[in-house]
């Protein structure tokens, strides 16, 4: 595992942290962060992708109004500061860094076969990187804003698999019926619901949780993209 540093496309240095699969030949994902930044959890995130077999790369998103955030979201001052710092970034330009995160560990690598993969913020962002980069296949866990941007997706996106919490204020019964409805006619498309379970139930160290969860979120990933990216081969 290590940092490495991105030049956007506007030539200018951001962060990211990189941990290499321990196979060859290994697929990658774009990890894409919370509101929180590169914090414990999404650094805990890319070492548990890449132990299941695949190089991960996790890109500083937040770089352009203040590099190196790293929060923890029980603190209710620092969760205020994460929300803050998501209202005030330029989507475009953001899904502009996944992509050079994409294109950089594509060369890394020595191969294509990405998927880009999102939590609550981040979750919305992999459904932007279905549609918008060059990313194989895609994973939205809990995502915001996914019904606005669903349903404005072409139907040829590639395939994306969407978890969604049950118990998620963020996305209540109205929201997961629009959802649901605007997947239909998406070849790839899934969605997984999970009963008894709200926002964050898969962040990494949110521990009660996670000691319940039950393990289909990783094996619904695992499935997704080991038959998408080795048909990507």
């Amino acid at each position: 595992m290590s940092h490495i540093t991105l030049i956007s496309k506007e030539g200018k240095e951001f962060d990211a942290y990189f941990v290499e699969a321990t196979t060859i030949n290994a697929p990658g994902i774009v990890l894409v962060q919370e509101i929180f930044g590169v914090n414990a959890a999404m650094r805990t995130a890319a070492e548990r992708w890449a132990s299941l077999g695949y190089n991960v790369i996790c890109p500083d998103l937040f770089w352009r109004k203040e590099a190196g955030v790293d929060l923890e979201p029980s603190k209710p001052e620092e969760f205020a500061r994460g929300v803050e710092l998501m209202q005030s970034m330029d989507e475009d330009l953001t899904v502009a860094d996944l992509e050079v995160a994409r294109t950089w560990l594509a060369r890394q690598i020595g191969n294509v076969r990405i998927a880009g993969l999102g939590y609550c913020w981040g979750g919305r962002l992999a459904v932007r990187m279905a549609a918008d980069t060059g990313v194989k296949c895609a994973v939205s866990y809990y995502g915001v804003g996914r019904e606005q941007l669903i349903p404005a997706t072409p139907a040829s996106v590639v395939p994306t698999l969407l978890h969604i919490a049950a118990l998620d204020s963020y996305v209540p019964e109205p929201v997961r019926e629009t959802i649901l409805a605007a997947i239909k006619d998406k070849k790839g498309w899934e969605a997984h619901l999970y009963a008894d379970c709200d926002h964050a139930f898969a962040r990494p160290v949110a521990c009660m949780l996670m000691r319940r969860l039950p393990s289909w979120p990783k094996n619904a990933h695992l499935h997704l993209c080991n038959n998408t990216l080795v048909k990507s081969w």
